[in-house]
Order: structure tokens, then C-alpha cells, then sequence
């Protein structure tokens, strides 16, 4: 597979990132009125890290290794967790 120019992988990523934050915020407050929340909470990054999966994983693969793809989507990822969970709750103060 031919590598993405830097620009594109960088786009490419933060487009995932918030489409990542919106399903945290999303899928939860939906499924809340089904199922407990922390359920709905775990639905959501199942779903969230899938869509990371499938559209950038493998770019990320030909471009670091596993201990700096670890650190640098661990990164990624909290900080989507945590942006979707203030949204979340001020959302909920109103």
C-alpha cells in the first residue's frame, strides 16, 4: 500500500478524531434510554475505534511502530474521550 502525503494522513486522521468524538457523544445519549449508560458508553467506542479501524489503522501501520502508534493513539483516543464526555455532560446541564 502507497503511503498518504503527510497533509492528507493528518487530514484524513482529524476527520476520523471528531467523527470519533461525535459517536462518543451520539450513540450514548440514544442507547441511555434502553440500557444503562456505562453499556452505552462501551457500545460507543466499540463503534468509535471500529471506524478508527477501518479507515486509518492501516496508514498508521506502514508509518510508525508499535510502541509510538501505542502512545500517539492512546493520545488520540483519551482526548476524544474526554472531549465527548464534557460535551456530554453540558449537554446535560441544560
Amino acid at each position: 500500500m502507497r503511503q498518504l502525503p503527510a497533509w492528507r494522513f493528518v487530514l484524513r486522521n482529524v476527520l476520523v478524531w471528531v467523527l470519533m468524538v461525535v459517536i462518543l457523544v451520539v450513540v450514548p445519549d440514544q442507547l441511555e434510554h434502553w440500557m444503562p449508560f456505562e453499556i452505552t458508553r462501551v457500545i460507543g467506542w466499540a463503534i468509535a475505534v471500529s471506524v478508527w479501524v477501518i479507515v486509518v489503522e492501516q496508514e498508521w501501520r506502514s508509518r510508525f511502530g508499535p510502541f509510538a502508534r501505542f502512545g500517539f493513539q492512546l493520545l488520540l483516543w483519551v482526548s476524544a474521550a474526554l472531549l465527548a464526555s464534557w460535551i456530554s455532560a453540558q449537554l446535560k446541564v441544560d
